[in-house]
């Protein structure tokens, strides 16, 4: 019996996907974001003794980060796809 691979299903690329990248995208951006603040601020904690986190700043800064950052990684796959999937579709002339 041949293994199914998840990534190369029959799935075509489309606008569904487009979103569904976007948004797996700038979550994952927004998360790691995220955890790089609060290590920034720990390490200077454990350096400094002094502890000074704005949860709202920081929150907002992995916001941004992740909705430019997230939007344009999740287009760029997109477009991959899309042209490989062109790719895979034409007919091969040999």
């Amino acid at each position: 019996m041949k293994p199914i691979n998840p990534l190369k299903s029959n799935q075509s690329v489309n606008l569904n996907t487009l979103v569904k990248l976007v948004v797996r995208c700038v979550f994952c951006v927004f998360f790691i974001a995220t955890m790089g603040c609060l290590l920034g601020r720990l390490i200077v904690f454990f350096k400094a003794n002094f502890l000074l986190f704005d949860w709202k700043k920081d929150v907002f800064y992995s916001l941004k980060v992740g909705a430019s950052a997230g939007t344009l990684a999740g287009i760029g796959i997109w477009i991959k796809a899309k042209l490989q999937e062109r790719k895979d579709s034409k007919p091969r002339s040999e």
